[in-house]
């Protein structure tokens, strides 16, 4: 699943993935991974990591051409791989995922040159999730490609870039495009997948991957085709808090009120901005567009604030000690929370963020009038003051 480019679109747009919550194997139950190389890749490594419930990264290197994984088994999930060899060859790696909704064995026959088209054997729901991604990755790989070959790699790798060039407008622009006809591509699949699968968990990780991709009113009505059993998990609560946070945060909403702590442990009720334009900016010390978006933002705080505008960073976290850190580096001027909730994240469940950095404009009266609005749609809203 997913195949190259895996990094490189979180430079373009960075997706969700971070919302975590860390869990304790209450039993001694195992996953594990059994793989198969090519003796002449002896010495190489293959990579294991998840993102979601909880962060986890870990390695094993290919020895008499096998290698070896064992997880603890707490609830049904994913864990995606890459090979180390495809990384250090070419630059960039093609990921494999696999779903597995029980303790069990499974078995890699590993292609180190492109890793996603290893071959696995003992996920029932594997074939679902391949499928998909054979269907659907391709039409992405040739954006990214096209956007490679017209730009080049190293600019859109660079953070630093200047984002009010004309260049870069056009880049963005054939992304968006681009990016549009992937969107319809996966919204055909997702509904196929779902209404061939209900009783699959590879059902539930692909909605929850990307529901955003969705309409609201199709989202939901997929999400009530996936039967209980499969949906009683870390992944099946995201997709509904994912579903719930795009009713609560359409535009013209109120926002129902939220308290976070700030950078000194201090409860901040959002309420207390009120009579105010509020910025939300949803972002996290581990998210690199973030950083670079900080430069617009300082700008407008510089011009705005004082005059009936404030800005609130809510930062998506797993590490509050890497917040604090890069809070101390960045020295942000604005208001600061930190939202450590996982599945009962304000981001997810009021707002349901799954792309950072994003930011959503909220009146005096505490309505949403606009969610990602650039620079001159807001200076628009905010010369009034």
């Amino acid at each position: 699943m997913m195949t190259k480019f895996y990094t490189l679109a979180l430079i373009l747009i960075t997706g969700s993935g971070i919302n975590a919550l860390a869990q304790t194997p209450a039993t001694a139950e195992k996953v594990v991974f059994k793989g198969k190389a090519d003796v002449k890749y002896n010495g190489e490594y293959v990579y294991l990591f998840s993102n979601q419930p909880k962060m986890v990264r870990d390695s094993a290197k290919i020895s008499n051409g096998a290698f070896r994984f064992s997880r603890p088994f707490t609830e049904a999930g994913e864990y995606a791989f890459y090979s180390g060899y495809e990384k250090r060859t070419t630059g960039d790696y093609s990921v494999l995922i696999i779903p597995f909704e029980k303790a069990s064995e499974m078995s890699i026959k590993a292609d180190m040159r492109r890793f996603n088209l290893s071959e696995v054997k003992g996920s029932s729901g594997f074939f679902i999730y391949d499928a998909f991604a054979k269907a659907t990755d391709p039409v992405y790989e040739k954006l990214m490609n096209d956007l490679i070959n017209k730009y080049g790699k190293a600019y859109l790798y660079d953070m630093k870039r200047d984002t009010t060039a004309q260049k870069y407008k056009d880049m963005i622009a054939e992304y968006t495009t681009g990016k549009a006809v992937y969107n319809e591509l996966l919204k055909k699949h997702l509904i196929s997948t779902v209404n061939m699968y209900p009783n699959s968990f590879a059902s539930v990780l692909l909605m929850q991957s990307y529901v955003e991709n969705l309409d609201l009113p199709t989202a939901e009505a997929l999400s009530k085709k996936l039967a209980p059993m499969v949906m009683d998990n870390f992944f099946g609560h995201n997709l509904l808090s994912q579903i719930n946070g795009r009713k609560n945060s359409v535009i013209g909403n109120f926002i129902e009120d939220f308290t976070l702590n700030d950078p000194q442990g201090q409860p901040l009720k959002f309420s207390s901005l009120k009579g105010r334009y509020v910025l939300i900016d949803f972002w996290g010390s581990w998210c690199g567009p973030c950083h670079v978006a900080f430069k617009e933002l300082r700008t407008l705080y510089a011009k705005y604030q004082g005059k009936g505008f404030e800005i609130l960073g809510l930062a998506t976290e797993n590490s509050k000690a890497a917040w604090l850190k890069d809070l101390e580096k960045e020295k942000l001027p604005w208001l600061q929370v930190i939202d450590e909730q996982g599945n009962k994240s304000v981001s997810l469940e009021q707002f349901a963020i799954s792309k950072y950095p994003t930011t959503v404009l909220v009146d005096p009266t505490g309505k949403i009038i606009g969610r990602d609005l650039n620079m001159k749609a807001l200076e628009a809203i905010l010369d009034k003051l």
